[in-house]
C-alpha cells in the first residue's frame, strides 16, 4: 500500500497539478509544471488536495512531491496509515474532479 500511495501522488503530480504563490502549494505546482503538465490542471489538483487534506498533510505531501523520489516515498511511507488513507482519498477525489474537467485552460 505505501507503494501504492506514492505511485499515485507521482502519477498525479505526472497527470496534472499549478498555482502562482508561495509556500508548499507553490512548490507542489512547480514540481507538477515542470512534468510538463498545465498549469490549469496543476492548480486545480493542488487546489482540491488543499481542500481535502488537514494543513499538516497538505504541508507533508506538497513537500513529497517536491522532493525526489526516494525522499518523497519515504515522508509518504512514515504517515500513518489513517492518514495514508487521507492521502489516497484526497488524491482520486483531485483527479477525478481536474481530469473531469474542473481545471479550465486559460
Amino acid at each position: 500500500m505505501r507503494k501504492f500511495v506514492f505511485a499515485a501522488i507521482a502519477a498525479l503530480a505526472l497527470a496534472g497539478c499549478g498555482a502562482v504563490g508561495s509556500g508548499k502549494k507553490a512548490a507542489m505546482v512547480k514540481s507538477c509544471t515542470e512534468s510538463g503538465e498545465s498549469e490549469a490542471n496543476c492548480t486545480c489538483i493542488a487546489d482540491s488536495l488543499e481542500k481535502g487534506l488537514d494543513a499538516d498533510t497538505f504541508k507533508l505531501v506538497a513537500a513529497a512531491m517536491a522532493a525526489g523520489e526516494d525522499e518523497g516515498e519515504q515522508m509518504m511511507n512514515d504517515l500513518p496509515a489513517d492518514k495514508q488513507g487521507a492521502v489516497m482519498g484526497a488524491l482520486m477525489s483531485a483527479g477525478m474532479s481536474c481530469m473531469m474537467g474542473g481545471a479550465v485552460e486559460g
